[in-house]
């Protein structure tokens, strides 16, 4: 019988709900498409390196949740292993590597060796460290990871435990974990695959301490991958997702290392034990910075897989009826999914551009650097910091409507959903806590609105601290103007200025009022956090409307991504109103407009939604959701997952023989 349902399944076309949807558009997705890919060729090699990859069962990712982490890491490893073989033999770039690591959603063990290890010696090492380490790196001789995380500390960096203390007796650095909260913790590709690290540890210097400084640590043999001696290191057990890599614990203890083995660039350490530094003090951080950019693109990626699967899925899916007597409608006419789908589906596209422009700020900055000029490190700090935050909070929670809104069958691991949402979870907290980010946002808009409140003219992205307040006019005077995305901007830097100067005006006035530092930070920090927040949902409105206004597109392109980020403004401010209403950055019809206006958007964006989605152009294993495919089988797909199930493939389990039998004997035996 199982035969004949799947002969049938697979002589089916193609889903005609869903090809319906798709001659709805009133634009090309491919173009859309190339915009996302950074243009045609990247598109082209993209699907060339899908069909080279595809035709290798190594790199099927759906079949993965029938796998133990055991199994998976293995499978993970051959998979990963197979991918930097191909790019030696086929003499890929660097843009290939990354376009081959984003069609497997980066399901490799080596993630840390191509993320934080090789773009840390870029940065951080001198040039004849550079020269010493990169090649080995380049041909993963070295196979390394960045270990900064401890199990007591995580995004207070300075406070991290793990001291480098230099001997000159010996010329080296002693590197120790001397407590139990000091021993590294969470560093992907360490607990069975790194056999180098970068290990960020506080420099020791005759007793005195200069701060936390990147050695390079050698972790296990290069002939039979044992630890060295003084290491002891393992995997840190399951986790929520993204169980294929190996996340780590380093415990070091004495381990001796050359004093060249510091990585050099901006600090170094000579033979006498005299402590210099050559860049800015903080460059250490440039690395730190980087991910939380590419978390950014990361969290773009995300959301994007889990639309399209949630979108395609509620195209096909029929509940219930609009109109009664007619056949079930598709679940996704009903406003209440669009509410659902379509604020995610507006926030996947705004992560694109938002990531766009936060990179090519990290980019000039990185220049700017090279040279020795690092006054806009604090703005990107900040800029990074706050972008990472909301965009990872807002993709956690997205991702868990999407797979709320495909209902049960978006519980199961098949539909890919619930994979998605624990493999993003990290999200929010790894590379800095969001809340501590928030603050560190905080931090940083005080000093800058204390220059505002002097008389001195804030710049970049706090330029609208100097704002003259009472000049301020709603611009939304009419209910068409709630479409302007200009006006949503001033809206929302109009709330953020209100909350930075409440909040800033409540600190002095308990500083003044003779309360001690620690007392009135703490009475403060969530209005803080609730500052920084407003600032950052400026930033990223800004960064969405400038990003959008970047590109070149069609007309009937640019009116549908026009709408979607003007969903995105509109839907922020009706979600936190009572925000935008206590600052006065809006009134109450304003408000009603913007409530009428947004349904209004869901009901135009409909007709394009699908299409929408498939511009993201996710191949089927890639997305590896079996309710999300492009053909749009779903129940089809379903059944076939379920048919792999490994518990499906015995007619009887050994538990019946173990112990249900037995049970079922013994009351065929006895009277009720």
């Amino acid at each position: 019988m199982a035969n004949e349902v799947l002969a049938g399944m697979n002589s089916a076309a193609i889903n005609p709900d869903i090809a319906k949807e798709r001659l709805k558009a009133t634009f090309n997705p491919q173009e859309l498409t190339y915009m996302l890919d950074g243009g045609k060729e990247n598109t082209d090699r993209r699907k060339e390196l899908e069909n080279l990859m595809f035709s290798d069962p190594a790199f099927c990712l759906k079949d993965s949740i029938y796998l133990s982490t055991s199994e998976l890491y293995v499978s993970t490893m051959a998979r990963s292993v197979k991918l930097y073989r191909l790019k030696r033999d086929q003499n890929w770039s660097e843009k290939d590597l990354q376009l081959a690591l984003r069609i497997i959603r980066d399901q490799n063990c080596l993630t840390l060796h191509h993320s934080m290890f090789v773009p840390a010696l870029e940065r951080l090492a001198s040039e004849e460290q550079k020269e010493r380490w990169l090649p080995l790196a380049r041909r993963y001789q070295m196979v390394g990871t960045y270990a900064q995380t401890e199990l007591g500390h995580g995004t207070n960096l300075m406070e991290l435990e793990t001291t480098a203390t230099y001997d000159k007796a010996t010329d080296e650095f002693i590197l120790s974990t001397p407590r139990l909260s000091s021993i590294k913790w969470w560093p992907g590709s360490l607990g069975k695959s790194s056999n180098y690290a970068i290990v960020l540890a506080q420099l020791v210097i005759d007793t005195k301490r200069h701060g936390m400084h990147p050695f390079m640590v050698q972790l296990r043999s290069m002939v039979d991958h044992t630890p060295m001696p003084g290491v002891k290191l393992g995997v840190i057990g399951q986790k929520m997702g993204g169980n294929y890599n190996d996340n780590g614990f380093l415990f070091l203890n004495n381990v001796r290392i050359p004093r060249e083995n510091m990585l050099m660039k901006n600090a170094q350490v000579t033979r006498t034990g005299k402590f210099l530094t050559s860049g800015p003090s903080k460059a250490n951080y440039a690395t730190m910075i980087y991910v939380r950019v590419m978390i950014c693109s990361w969290s773009f990626g995300a959301l994007a897989a889990a639309s399209t699967a949630a979108i395609r899925y509620s195209s096909v899916r029929r509940q219930s009826t609009l109109s009664p007597g007619t056949e079930e409608s598709q679940i996704l006419d009903y406003q209440t999914q669009q509410y659902k789908l379509f604020p995610a589906l507006a926030s996947a596209y705004g992560f694109f551009f938002i990531h766009k422009v936060l990179s090519d700020k990290y980019q000039a900055m990185m220049v700017d650097m090279q040279s020795g000029n690092a006054k806009a490190l604090p703005e990107m700090h900040a800029w990074s910091s706050g972008m990472k935050a909301l965009v990872s909070d807002i993709t956690v929670y997205d991702l868990e409507i999407c797979r709320r809104s495909c209902g049960g069958h978006g519980y199961l691991r098949a539909a890919g959903l619930s994979d998605m949402v624990c493999g993003a979870t990290p999200l929010a907290t790894v590379e800095g806590d969001n809340t501590v980010l928030y603050l560190q946002v905080a931090r940083y808009l005080l000093k800058q609105i204390a220059k505002a409140l002097t008389g001195q003219q804030t710049t970049g992205i706090t330029q609208y601290l100097s704002m003259n307040e009472g000049s301020y006019v709603c611009p939304l005077q009419r209910p068409a103007d709630c479409r302007n995305v200009e006006f949503l901007c001033e809206i929302y830097k109009k709330r953020a200025y209100r909350l930075v100067l409440k909040v800033a005006q409540a600190l002095q006035q308990d500083m003044e009022s003779g309360k001690e530092q620690a007392v009135y930070m703490n009475k403060n920090l969530q209005p803080l956090v609730r500052m920084a927040t407003a600032h950052c949902y400026y930033v990223a409105m800004r960064s969405y409307v400038d990003g959008l206004t970047s590109v070149q597109l069609s007309a009937p392109a640019r009116k549908i991504l026009d709408k979607l980020c003007c969903l995105f403004g509109v839907h922020y401010i009706v979600k936190l109103s009572g925000d935008f209403l206590e600052s006065e950055a809006i009134g109450l019809e304003q408000l009603h407009w913007l409530q009428d206006l947004e349904l209004q958007l869901l009901s135009e964006i409909r007709p394009e939604a699908v299409t929408l989605v498939d511009a993201f152009d996710f191949h089927d294993e890639t997305l590896s959701s079996a309710i999300g495919c492009y053909d749009g089988r779903a129940y089809e797909r379903l059944y076939e997952a379920a048919l792999k199930e490994p518990m499906n493939q015995t007619e009887v389990d050994p538990a019946y023989d173990k112990y249900l039998r037995d049970l079922i004997m013994e009351g065929a035996k006895s009277k009720l």
